[in-house]
């Protein structure tokens, strides 16, 4: 399996998922819970709803390193 499948499973179980990063509990199909969400910028809030393979690996990055001040 390459490298950018991984990937793409990757972002496809965040999705998925029922926690978010900051291990609090999400709804699937949402990267992130409503409140980190909340703390987002707009920009990037709006970003998060990109496809897979059409932004969202990238914004979904951004909102990491937003979220964790890195």
């Amino acid at each position: 399996m390459t490298s950018q499948n991984n990937d793409r499973l990757f972002y496809i179980e965040t999705l998925k998922s029922e926690q978010c990063q900051c291990e609090r509990s999400k709804k699937r199909r949402y990267a992130l819970c409503y409140k980190c969400f909340q703390r987002l910028p707009k920009d990037l809030r709006m970003a998060l709803y990109r496809p897979i393979g059409a932004g969202f690996e990238q914004a979904y990055e951004d909102a990491y390193r937003y979220l964790n001040n890195l």
